[in-house]
């Protein structure tokens, strides 16, 4: 049976942790441990410190584009309102706690296949010139919290004192004029861009830093 649901939908409109980078395939596999070279026609995640701030957990990367083609980060999340209205939340991430794992994403997740939306989650887009660099920091609240636009199990919970490593995920499109972008402002005014659902999740591309360790977790 197919569920029907409604999405956070788009309106109209410190220390080297590790090194990724992405191949020709949709995922890019986990760094070595202590970094790797990387081919000039790759686009490199680098994540500088997985560290607790307060009562949020924190993620300074940064992602380096050695293409020559300017590409787009799918980095920018939505906080919903209760009105419904979006305001662009920059430096939000999903959190993932399924099979005993935590995964930090800020990309765009596809809908489940047995899950009808009424619009999905699509992220607002950044763009990243050839050999040009974006610092991003991705903070979550604590205690960890299952928060996916998609649920299609239980929320968990978890005490970052229970957490030893977290994965960082980052969506890209590879090709920045390949795609139309809708042009919109979120609810403070802020002007964004976004793809359509379709042609974003078959292009995407996601860099994953695979394992890392969390400082300050107790």
């Amino acid at each position: 049976m197919r569920t029907f649901r409604r999405a956070g939908a788009i309106m109209a409109l410190a220390f080297i942790a590790g090194c990724a980078r992405a191949p020709a395939p949709p995922v890019a596999a986990p760094a070595a441990s202590g970094g790797q070279r990387v081919a000039q026609a790759d686009v490199e995640l680098k994540v500088e410190s997985v560290a607790r701030e307060a009562d949020t957990l924190a993620v300074t990367y940064a992602v380096h584009n050695r293409t020559p083609k300017a590409v787009l980060l799918l980095d920018g999340l939505w906080d919903v309102g209760f009105s419904g209205h979006l305001t662009l939340a920059p430096e939000r991430a999903y959190v993932d706690l399924s099979g005993g794992k935590v995964v930090l994403s800020r990309m765009l997740l596809p809908v489940p296949e047995d899950l009808a939306v009424e619009a999905p989650e699509v992220p607002a887009v950044t763009r990243v010139e050839p050999g040009a660099t974006a610092n991003r920091r991705a903070v979550v609240p604590l205690p960890l919290r299952t928060a996916l636009p998609y649920p299609t199990g239980p929320e968990e919970t978890r005490e970052l004192s229970t957490v030893r490593e977290v994965s960082l995920r980052v969506g890209y499109l590879p090709d920045a004029d390949a795609l139309t972008l809708s042009q919109g402002k979120d609810s403070q005014g802020t002007p964004v861009q976004t793809p359509q659902y379709g042609p974003a999740v078959t292009a995407q591309r996601v860099l994953d830093s695979g394992p890392l360790p969390v400082t300050g977790a107790k």
